[in-house]
C-alpha cells in the first residue's frame, strides 16, 4: 500500500537509511505472494533472506547464518514510523547494560508501532534452539523475555504514557492515521516526538474509570507510602514496612527491568493505587496495592480487571498468580472477580491463578 508516495515497505526503509548498524536486512517468507517484498527490499538496496512465514525465529536464524552479528535488532514492517534516534537508543541502553534482551515495549509506553527489539546473537540462537512453544517461534522474542531468571533484560520507557496510542498498521483504518500524520508533520523523516506535536494524543482515558500508566520514579514517595501502610504491611508477604532507601533503590531497578512492570492506576487523573507483575518462566506474580484514603469504593476490584485487559494477549505471561493473605477477604474478592481461583496455599497464603 502506498504510503508518502512508495510502497510502505520502501517508505520505512528509507526512513532507517540513517539507522547507524553494521546491515539493515529483510527477512520475509519463501511464499511466491512474498515476491514482492523481496523486490522491493532489493530495489532499495537491501539484501533479503527467506524462511519460514510462521517460524519467524528460524528464519532470524537464518539471517544470522548469512549476515553475522554480535547484536540483532528486531523490527517489524507494520510499523513504517520506526524512529531510528529510538532504535538507537534502545541500542544503546543494551550495549550498556550488557543485557542479552532489550525492548522499549515491556512496559509499553511509546505509542504501539514504534517497538524495539534488541537480542545478543547467543541468546537468539539458543532461543531459536530451544522454543518448541507455537508463540515463541512466531514472535521471536519470548522465549527470552519469558525466563528473566536465564536471560538478562533491560527496557526503555519514556514518561509521556503513550501505550494506548496506535500508530501501527493492521487495517486500513492504521494506514490511514498514517498518511494524515505525514501529511500533519509534512517530513517523511520526522522524529516520533515531531509526529506527536503534529497528530496530538488520539486516546483519552475514560472518566470515572480506572487507567493504568506505567510508574515512574516522580511516583516513589506515593508507592512507599501505600507500601508501608500498617493494613498493607499487614497482608504483604515481607510483613515489614520498607526504609525510602531501599524502596527507592528497588524502584529504580525494577523500573528498567521487563522482569518487572508497575502500572499506577488512575481515575480522572489522580493516582488511586497500583498494580504489578513479577515474571518468571513465563508467569506472572501479581501485587495490587490500594491508595489508603480510597480503600472501600471497589477500586482493588478495578485495579485488577483494568490488570488483565492490559495483560491481554500479552506475550510475556502465560499465567497469572497472585497470593493472598487469609483474613484479606477483599483482596481474595477482588482477584476472584477478575476470574482468578484458589489453587492451594503457599507459605501460608492462599495461592490464586488464572490464565492469562
Amino acid at each position: 500500500m502506498d504510503v508518502g508516495g512508495r510502497p510502505m515497505l520502501g517508505f520505512m526503509l528509507e526512513r532507517l537509511a540513517v539507522l547507524r548498524v553494521d546491515e539493515l536486512v529483510v527477512a520475509t517468507s519463501t511464499l511466491d505472494r512474498d515476491d514482492p517484498v523481496a523486490e522491493i527490499a532489493e530495489r532499495n538496496g537491501r539484501p533479503v533472506v527467506r524462511g519460514s512465514e510462521a517460524d519467524v525465529l528460524s528464519r532470524f536464524a537464518v539471517a544470522l547464518a548469512g549476515h553475522r552479528a554480535d547484536h540483532v535488532i528486531r523490527l517489524t514492517a507494520d510499523c513504517p514510523l520506526a524512529d531510528p534516534e529510538l532504535v538507537e537508543l534502545v541500542l544503546a541502553r543494551h550495549l550498556e547494560s550488557g543485557a542479552d534482551y532489550t525492548c522499549n515495549v515491556l512496559p509499553r509506553s511509546f505509542p504501539k508501532g514504534l517497538d524495539v527489539e534488541v537480542a545478543r546473537r547467543d541468546a537468539l540462537l539458543q532461543a531459536a534452539d530451544e522454543a518448541r512453544d507455537p508463540a515463541e517461534r512466531e514472535h521471536v522474542m519470548p522465549f527470552l523475555y519469558r525466563r528473566p531468571e536465564r536471560f538478562r533484560l533491560a527496557s526503555v520507557t519514556t514518561a509521556e504514557a503513550l501505550a494506548h496510542e496506535r500508530w501501527t498498521v493492521d487495517t486500513i483504518d492504521d494506514l490511514e492515521f498514517v498518511r494524515r500524520a505525514l501529511v500533519a508533520v509534512g517530513n517523511a523523516h520526522a522524529g516520533w516526538r515531531e509526529i506527536l506535536a503534529a497528530v496530538g494524543r488520539t486516546v483519552v482515558p475514560p472518566a470515572g474509570a480506572v487507567w493504568l500508566r506505567p510508574a515512574q520514579m516522580t511516583d516513589a514517595a506515593a508507592l512507599m507510602a501505600w507500601k508501608n501502610d500498617p493494613t498493607a504491611v499487614r497482608f504483604s508477604i515481607s510483613g515489614r514496612p520498607v526504609t525510602r532507601a531501599e524502596h527507592e533503590a528497588w524502584l529504580a531497578l525494577r523500573l528498567q527491568d521487563p522482569a518487572t512492570r508497575i502500572w499506577i492506576g488512575e481515575v480522572d487523573g489522580a493516582a488511586v493505587g497500583q498494580v504489578r507483575i513479577d515474571v518468571e518462566g513465563g508467569r506472572g506474580c501479581v501485587g495490587v496495592a490500594v491508595a489508603p484514603e480510597r480503600r472501600g469504593r471497589g477500586y482493588g476490584r478495578e485495579l485488577v480487571a483494568a490488570l488483565c485487559d492490559e495483560l491481554n494477549g500479552d506475550l510475556q505471561v502465560e499465567a497469572l498468580e497472585a497470593r493472598v493473605h487469609p483474613e484479606n477477604v477483599a483482596s481474595r474478592r477482588a482477584f476472584e472477580s477478575a476470574g482468578f481461583t484458589a489453587d492451594g496455599a503457599a507459605d501460608g497464603f492462599v495461592r490464586m491463578t488464572r490464565a492469562s
